[in-house]
């Protein structure tokens, strides 16, 4: 067989039928346009959910800036100190301490007012003024105002820490309403017309609020039925996550100044302020 008849052979060996070879290609297109639509139909889908996933992050966002008030941080942090924690950290110890309060009972802080209730009432707050160290991390507000520096060899900045603050208002708040038995108080905060809670009994009873929102004690109270008692009653006695008193005290006697005498001086008139 020559070279041209083997070459006309191999050329009649390839070729096929030509509905056959029109029905792959038909085939074959009809693929190609099935791929097309289908990557067309997945690229509008995401299109369509990026802007859903964009609406519902815009409308979370004016969500929280409606609900979220003005003062409030969002902190996402897990472990979140005070400015000054390092310095009040060896004052720290937690421990658990179950509470006395049921009812009708008489203890050194509960009942009728008598001297060794006044005592006990008046004890915490003793160390109520202490020695911060510069610069007491906070700085003075406005030229016209000064933080109050001690004026001794040790110097540092007069302060007080918040549960001191809470105790003295707690302690006024409890005279306020016994005014036959501490007139002196009764007489520094009187009711008027305009303002039937005087002010300064109103400030103690909200920052003692926000004090309480703030810390968000956890313990449980568990309720129980009584046989003599139509109603659940809760269960006192609960345990509370605590400060070591102990602790609390030694680094307040530590670091705690009387703020009278020549140890506090007023910028503006020279004078003790008590």
């Amino acid at each position: 067989m020559s070279s041209k008849e083997s070459l006309t052979t191999d050329r009649s060996d390839i070729v096929t039928d030509p509905e056959e070879c029109d029905s792959d290609q038909y085939g074959l297109l009809s693929e190609r346009i099935s791929a097309g639509k289908r990557v067309q139909h997945e690229r509008r889908l995401w299109a369509v959910l990026s802007v859903n996933a964009f609406v519902l992050l815009l409308n979370i966002g004016v969500l929280l800036m409606v609900t979220v008030p003005k003062g409030t941080t969002i902190i996402v942090e897990d472990d979140v100190h005070l400015p000054h924690w390092n310095w009040i950290a060896p004052a720290i110890e937690t421990e658990l301490r179950t509470f006395d309060d049921t009812f009708h009972i008489s203890g050194p802080y509960r009942g009728t007012p008598r001297p060794e209730l006044d005592e006990a009432w008046a004890e915490p707050v003793r160390n109520y003024t202490v020695r911060v160290p510069k610069p007491g991390w906070r700085n003075a507000s406005s030229p016209n105002r000064i933080l109050t520096e001690f004026q001794d060899k040790e110097g540092g900045i007069m302060g007080t820490f918040s549960f001191l603050h809470n105790l003295h208002c707690l302690k006024t708040i409890r005279e306020y309403m016994l005014p036959d038995y501490y007139p002196d108080t009764a007489k520094a905060y009187k009711a008027t017309p305009e303002a039937p809670l005087p002010p300064h009994i109103d400030h103690c009873i909200d920052i003692l609020r926000q004090s309480e929102l703030c810390h968000a004690d956890m313990s449980l109270k568990i309720f129980e039925w009584h046989e003599n008692n139509y109603r659940p009653v809760d269960i006192h006695h609960t345990q509370h996550v605590c400060a070591n008193r102990e602790k609390l005290d030694k680094f307040l006697e530590a670091h705690s100044v009387p703020p009278f005498g020549s140890i506090l001086v007023h910028p503006w008139t020279g004078k003790s302020p008590y």
